[in-house]
């Protein structure tokens, strides 16, 4: 029997109402985001103002708020993400219960499909078979994975430390290990 790798290891997994809700607002707005991100799935309708359509500049402002809004790795920041300012700003007040509504369905989603269950094997046990199975250590590592709600089982490597990750994807949790243990990169044992 080989003992599992002794290097310390972790995954956060969290979801972002801001991320969520800037991805919600940029298929509103017929925004190609940065990252490839696929359309928010389930479509959210939204309210939007004529005068923010037209605006010109509404990608760039997009994208620094997407920037804004998606979670680093490392330490929290203290307190609410803010919204953004302007004509983003204004689509999001204008769609506030809308937004908020959904985003807080798609969080539950996460919850649902996150939750231990008997059938389903959790993150150490995969690592533990993983190691045993394939005489191979896997060493220590540290992940932030971010869930939204887009379509398709999306698997995003941000840098070594970020991931983002679709729901639909959370809710095949034999896949999801899958590609988290190809993600780590085995190292000789």
């Amino acid at each position: 029997m080989t003992a599992m790798s002794g290097a310390p290891w972790s995954v956060a997994l969290d979801y972002s109402h801001s991320a969520a809700i800037a991805l919600a607002v940029r298929d509103a707005l017929g925004i190609t985001g940065p990252l490839g991100l696929p359309a928010v799935d389930p479509p959210q309708t939204l309210v939007i103002e004529p005068a923010v359509a037209a605006d010109g500049g509404i990608d760039d402002l997009w994208r620094r708020w997407w920037d804004r809004a998606l979670p680093t790795a490392g330490p929290k920041e203290p307190g609410p993400r803010l919204p953004p300012e302007g004509l983003l700003g204004r689509v999001v007040e204008g769609n506030h219960d809308t937004l908020h509504r959904w985003s807080a369905a798609r969080k539950r989603e996460v919850a649902e499909a996150t939750r231990p269950t008997r059938a389903v094997p959790r993150l150490r046990d995969a690592l533990r078979e993983y190691e045993q199975t394939t005489g191979i250590r896997i060493g220590g590592f540290r992940l932030q994975v971010t869930a939204v709600p887009v379509a398709g089982p999306v698997f995003l490597p941000l840098d070594g430390d970020q991931l983002v990750v679709s729901i639909a994807l959370l809710r095949d949790r034999a896949e999801y290990l899958r590609r988290l243990l190809a993600h780590f990169g085995p190292t000789p044992g």
